[in-house]
């Protein structure tokens, strides 16, 4: 049985077996130590019996638009971002990624916050259907977002994104992903073309 917990900064040491692992992206420290002191309470830790660190989701808090009000007070907007979720294979396909992720969402939501979204590899199928079957929506693709692939922001609404307003102009982005992806490929192929002109040309 698996136990949840805050993740602490002495839990790099024990990660190294998770992190390596050819389908997790790989984050520099100086990346990742920022980000789990920027919001520690949305940094959670998975481990199993005998205390092996088994996975974890690196979690921030946004910050939106600030607005003062009348009486001094004043309202936020913001939202929820997945920087990392990892798994050790021997735990994957067990539910624990998406505990790990309904951890986050619930206090995201207990923060008033109005959606989390995180950024997937277009190749990682596996993790988009996860993703959207938790009801995460494809909101923009990326191109070239990663150094071998494109890439994805999906979004989440939460409970106080009761008009789904995190969703709006999500037509306009797809037809704008669909038009980038269309350009994408004709420059493929266009590239493709020139090279086999000017390599036959070397040749003759």
């Amino acid at each position: 049985m698996t136990a949840s917990r805050l993740f602490v900064l002495e839990d790099m040491f024990k990660f190294n077996h998770i992190v390596m692992d050819p389908l997790v992206e790989v984050y520099s420290l100086p990346f990742l130590i920022p980000k789990i002191l920027e919001s520690p309470e949305l940094v959670i830790a998975a481990d199993a019996p005998g205390d092996r660190l088994i996975g974890f989701i690196l979690g921030t808090r946004v910050e939106d638009a600030t607005e003062f009000l009348r009486d001094g007070q004043h309202m936020s907007w913001s939202h929820g971002h997945i920087s990392a979720l990892a798994v050790a294979h021997d735990y994957r396909k067990q539910g624990l990624a998406t505990r790990l992720l309904a951890t986050v969402k619930d206090l995201m939501d207990r923060q008033r916050g109005f959606y989390v979204d995180l950024f997937v590899r277009e190749k990682n199928t596996n993790a988009i259907g996860l993703y959207e079957s938790l009801g995460y929506v494809k909101y923009r693709w990326m191109p070239q977002f990663y150094a071998d692939d494109h890439g994805y922001e999906m979004r989440l609404p939460l409970s106080r994104d009761v008009d789904r307003k995190s969703l709006e102009g999500i037509m306009i982005t797809k037809l704008f992903s669909f038009g980038s992806k269309l350009y994408y490929l004709l420059m493929l192929y266009i590239f493709g073309i020139a090279s086999i002109i000017i390599g036959g040309k070397m040749v003759e």
